[in-house]
This record gives structure tokens, sequence and C-alpha cells, in this order.
């Protein structure tokens, strides 16, 4: 098959969505499992710097090409990508598939900072291309139910909302995450989580107040959330932890529900039988399962991109949430609330 880069051929009508992997790590390895065995996809190759022995495994076993970047996408056989690279590269990988009008789903965060996730949004809109963003906590169904509860009225007003997300750093696994100027760290990293979910409860987020102690790969955090609406959200969130522990709270003017969480509702500090540490969602070994939050997310944009209804998490949420979280940022760096700029 030929094609001048940037003008994709189609594929037929009925015919699976050809789908490129961008990343060699654990949520490379997560979605090529879903893609794997999805009868509506086809993946036409994988592209890193360095590929994980997992996933050159799952290339082989599916039977599709390591490549480049650039190879992939100037290939004109692709409908769209899967973004799951250090946080740094998204803007510049997500911005050059929209260039090549292929649809992104692009791991949780958007970006690192709000000026690049603007910049995929100005691509994205140039191109016409569709970005959606791996926020999987919206597809938790503990998470699921606390927003329908919410959302239902059977809370009355909400006044306050409490998370907590902690567990192992990942930073002795994978050296870019022990970078805060590529990762974002504990905040960009796991208590985003949980920032985009109150957003999409609660709605937007009218002001921030931080405060972080620790050294990078071992912090803790809380986060004071002032949404529009009048509601309160507290988050904390620590990489101090052994495994991970989530739990959530909200009270309203009419009952308070409380859930513990999920043991996998993010990621989870694992040992080998050798003993190396890996850092791996919690749901990662069970991707093929139905009902699982990951595949759900992934199929979901998958059948955006092929014409169904937008999934839970698009461009403009991510680019929120990534607003909300470098109000956090800064708000630590500079010891006093912060205003969000509301959603655009």
């Amino acid at each position: 098959m030929s094609s001048v880069a940037g003008h994709k051929q189609s594929p037929g009508a009925g015919a699976p969505l050809r789908v490129g992997v961008l990343g060699g790590g654990a949520m490379a390895a997560v979605h090529l499992r879903t893609l794997s065995s999805s009868p509506h996809t086809r993946v036409v190759g994988v592209a890193a710097k360095t590929l994980s022995t997992e996933v050159l495994a799952l290339a082989e076993l599916i039977g599709t090409e390591c490549t480049s970047v650039d190879r992939l996408l100037e290939s004109g056989g692709l409908d769209a990508v899967v973004i799951a690279t250090p946080t740094d590269t998204h803007a510049d990988f997500a911005c050059l598939a929209a260039e090549h009008h292929v649809a992104v789903f692009c791991e949780k965060p958007l970006a690192r900072h709000p000026a690049e996730g603007e910049r995929i949004a100005n691509a994205a809109a140039a191109h016409g291309t569709k970005v959606a963003v791996g926020h999987v906590l919206r597809y938790f169904p503990e998470y699921e139910q606390a927003r329908r509860v919410v959302l239902g009225g059977k809370l009355g007003t909400i006044s306050t909302a409490r998370m907590f997300r902690v567990n192992a750093s990942p930073a002795t696994v994978k050296g870019w995450y022990a970078e805060p100027s590529r990762s974002g760290g504990l905040l960009f990293d796991l208590a985003i989580h949980d920032l985009d979910w109150c957003r999409w409860t609660l709605g937007p987020v009218r002001r921030v107040y931080a405060r972080q102690s620790g050294e990078s790969g071992h912090e803790v955090l809380s986060v004071l959330l002032r949404h529009t609406g009048g509601a309160i959200a507290y988050v904390d969130a620590s990489w101090r932890d052994t495994r991970l522990q989530t739990g959530l709270e909200i009270c309203g003017t009419a009952g308070l529900y409380r859930v513990g969480g999920s043991t996998d509702a993010g990621f989870e500090l694992s040992l080998d039988v050798a003993g190396a540490p890996s850092y791996l969602p919690g749901d990662a070994s069970d991707s093929a399962r139905a009902d699982n939050p990951y595949r759900v997310e992934l199929e979901d944009a998958l059948g955006w991109f092929a014409g169904g209804p937008p999934p839970r998490s698009v461009l403009a949420d991510g680019l929120a949430a990534l607003r909300v979280a470098a109000a956090a940022e800064e708000s630590v760096r500079r010891a006093r609330p912060i205003e969000v700029e509301i959603d655009r």
C-alpha cells in the first residue's frame, strides 16, 4: 500500500481500524493487549526508542512491526495512534499525528504543561483530528457509581468531597518518572486521577491550594479545590506506601457517600519472581476482560474514531485537568492559592 504522507488511505467499510502504538512500557503493553484481542482493530506497528521485553513479545505474538514514529505515521496506512510515551513527549507526538490526520488516544496527562496541551488543541482543530485522553478513573465502577449518586441528587447539594490515592513510587522503575520536569511527579502522574474526577463530577475548578513535601519519588501531597458551584474537594496523594490504596467520601446536605475505592484504580508496585520491581496497572494482566476499565476506555475512544459517540474524556477534558494540576503545581511553588482558568 502506497500513499503520500499526510493523506492516508481509509479502510473499507466495516474493515478493522488500523492502529499504531507509540510507547514501549507498561501502558503500551496494556493497550496492546486490548487492541490485539479486538476484532475491530488491527495493530499496524509499535514505535518507541526502547521497547520492554513484554512489548516486544506482544508485538511478535501479534505479528506487527516494531518501527519508528516517523515511519509509522508516514506510512499512510494508519487511522489512529495510542500515545503511551513519557509525559513530556505527548505534545510533539500528538501534534505530529494530527498533522497526518490520524486520530489520537493519549494517555493521561495530556501533556506536561497547559501550553503544550493548547498546542495539541490547536493542531487538532487545524487538521480536524479527534483526540481522546486516558483518564481511566472515569471508567472504574465505584467512581462511576459515586458520580451517578452525586448527579442524581441523592446527596442534596454537595458541600465537600475527600479523595485519597497512595502507592509506592514508580521512580525506581523508570528514570523519567524520577524527573519532575519530565513526568510532573506525584501530582501529574497519580493525583491527577482524582483532580480530573472531581472536575468531572463537581464541575469546573475556580481556585486551587496545594502543599507538598518529601524528596522526588517519595512525595506527600495535599490539594484543596474550590469548585465554581461552591463545593470544596480535598485530594491527598502519596508515594510513600507499599501498595495502591484509594478512597472517596462525598458529603451533601442530604447525606454522606463513602467508598473504599479500588486496589487497581491506578497503579501498583509488584515484584516478579526474580524480585525485580515493575510498575504496572493492577488490571494489566486481565485486560482481555470485557469490563476491564483500561479496555473499556480505549474501546470507547476507538468507537468514536470509527464514527460513534465521544468517549468520557476528550481533549477538552484532558486540557482542563492539566490546567488544574498546573495550578496546584504553581500553588506548591508559591505557597498560596492559585486561580484556575475556567473551562473554555
